[in-house]
């Protein structure tokens, strides 16, 4: 498992300080919520973290090379639009992408995480699918799936459970 650690984490957007200061740690096997009101900086804080905004002070995943980051964590964004006509299965074996040298096809142990997070996500009846015909909360389900299919220790997601039926 993985400990992330941020610390003095500041991100600004234009003179607006958007995040100040924050200095978090996150133990293996922790299951956290950010929780606040809309345009407290929770995306924002995760989007840093990872490495994915510029910002001052420190954070362990966005310090890591990033394929190595993608190893260790997968972000699932907020807004969940698939802008190409891949198949569902395709989509989630992008999940498998940090692991896959260039030009090599997927292994066995890569289609073997695909078919679990398939499974887990009850995607099996729309693998053949394009995704960009799915409703949103298909949608959601083959990007957490895909997520899933990573296999990370860390996982980043922001309001995960938007568009899902209960």
């Amino acid at each position: 498992m993985t400990e992330v650690r941020i610390e003095n984490l500041s991100v600004s957007r234009g003179p607006r300080a958007v995040v100040q200061n924050v200095t978090l740690t996150f133990k293996p096997g922790q299951l956290v919520g950010l929780i606040g009101p809309n345009g407290a900086g929770k995306t924002t804080l995760m989007r840093a973290a990872l490495g994915l905004l510029p910002h001052t002070g420190t954070s362990t995943l966005a310090a890591l090379p990033p394929r190595e980051r993608a190893r260790i964590a997968a972000w699932l964004p907020q807004t969940r639009d698939v802008a190409w006509p891949v198949d569902v299965d395709t989509l989630v074996a992008l999940g498998r992408t940090p692991y896959l040298a260039a030009g090599r096809k997927l292994s066995k142990a890569d289609h073997a995480a695909i078919a679990t997070a398939i499974a887990r996500m009850d995607l099996a009846d729309l693998a053949g699918r394009p995704a960009t015909e799915l409703s949103g909360g298909e949608t959601a389900r083959a990007l957490i799936a895909r997520v899933l299919a990573q296999e990370t220790p860390v996982i980043l997601a922001d309001e995960p459970t938007a568009g899902l039926d209960p």
